[in-house]
């Protein structure tokens, strides 16, 4: 991270934000700058960050919401992340791309070769592997990213995405699927609570995977769980995700209120035990997860195809992951998982994944068919 800093004659300060924060030093000394008491506003410009850190996201609401500053944002994650907590900044967007592209051209048709050639390519420049996704998931994002960067011909968008890192960070977040809620199918934490975490309070410590965790709200619905139940106090839950951007968020645990009430349905259909407001401190416009649930987590990012295998889990949820790659990669996950549980451990998919089709049943046998809940063969 670098700052420029200037000041104008009406005591305005003016702070520019070059590059990503990237430790807490970092982010002590932007709060530092974010807090002098003679500055009567603030004009604040992000250029390369995609995530802030939570005392950041605060300090930033505070001023938002007392009318001391004005925010201005070039990446487009950033912006949407901060409107949802409701610091509406100013999205100034990626000035590097080219202008010359037609709105309303029809995107040219592209094969399936040509994905597949592509996606080797970006797995030579980048270090990201998508050939074992499902190909028509992958050719209907692609095409999505085609239309929001206006670009209607394949090779020059495989061009500029090769060529150009901002171009592949736009597709890399248009391949990542983020949809979550606290409680998501609470007949499935029902199941878990009533059926499988007992059997869990056998082990001296209970450790947990949640893959694919998204924005975090899969594992700290799994941590207000355990806590009602008497187990937080000897498990670690393991959040990955391969996207860091929602690492990052989960780690921060602001959550915007837009689909509370759902959310707050969800927790009572789980069978939970108190006001799922409880677990959180309350703002105008999100809400935070107490830290004594955010101090059972561990958030960090990982890759089921490259980041190899992690060991000696009690339970690993992965729903709604396996989904979207090919039947040869879902069986090398699963047989992945068989070696990160422990032989008394569950396994938990989606509601539209299983195991006849990719040999999963070499290592997993049914415990809850309806849940999709299995355990070690």
């Amino acid at each position: 991270m670098k700052l420029e800093i200037s000041l104008k004659e009406n005591e305005t300060k003016v702070i520019l934000i070059r590059g990503e924060i990237t430790s807490k030093e970092e982010a002590a000394v932007l709060l530092k700058e974010l807090n002098e008491v003679k500055i009567k506003t603030y004009n604040i410009t992000f250029f390369h960050a995609n995530m802030v850190p939570v005392n950041i996201v605060e300090r930033l609401y505070y001023l938002y919401k007392h009318n001391l500053c004005t925010v201005s944002i070039f990446k487009k994650y950033l912006y949407s992340y901060l409107y949802s907590l409701g610091i509406k900044g100013k999205y100034v967007g990626n000035k590097s791309l080219s202008k010359s592209h037609e709105l309303g051209k029809v995107i040219e048709e592209f094969k399936e070769e040509d994905i597949r050639n592509f996606l080797m390519k970006v797995y030579k420049v980048y270090g990201y592997d998508y050939t074992g996704y499902q190909i028509q998931s992958i050719m209907r994002r692609v095409n999505i990213s085609m239309i929001k960067s206006s670009i209607h011909n394949f090779k020059e968008f495989e061009r500029l995405v090769i060529e150009d890192a901002a171009m592949f960070e736009q597709l890399f977040l248009d391949f990542s699927i983020n949809t979550t809620e606290f409680f998501r199918d609470p007949e499935v934490f029902n199941a878990i609570r009533e059926s499988i975490l007992p059997k869990l309070d056998s082990f001296n410590h209970i450790k947990i995977w949640c893959v694919g965790c998204s924005i975090g709200k899969e594992p700290y619905s799994l941590a207000i769980m355990l806590h009602e139940l008497g187990l937080l106090h000897k498990t670690q839950i393991y959040a990955t995700d391969i996207n860091p951007y929602v690492i990052e968020e989960g780690k921060n645990g602001l959550f915007s209120k837009r689909d509370l009430e759902k959310e707050i349905l969800n927790y009572r259909e789980s069978k939970g035990e108190q006001d799922l407001l409880h677990y959180f401190e309350e703002e105008e416009e999100f809400i935070k997860v107490k830290r004594f649930l955010k101090e059972k987590i561990l958030f960090f990012s990982h890759s089921l195809i490259s980041s190899g295998s992690l060991n000696e889990f009690t339970l690993i949820l992965c729903r709604n992951v396996l989904i979207y790659f090919t039947p040869e990669l879902q069986g090398k996950v699963l047989e992945n998982f068989y070696n990160s549980l422990d032989k008394e451990g569950f396994l938990v998919l989606g509601k539209s994944e299983g195991l006849m089709l990719n040999g999963g049943d070499k290592y997993f046998k049914e415990y809850l068919d309806k849940e999709k809940i299995f355990t070690v063969k």
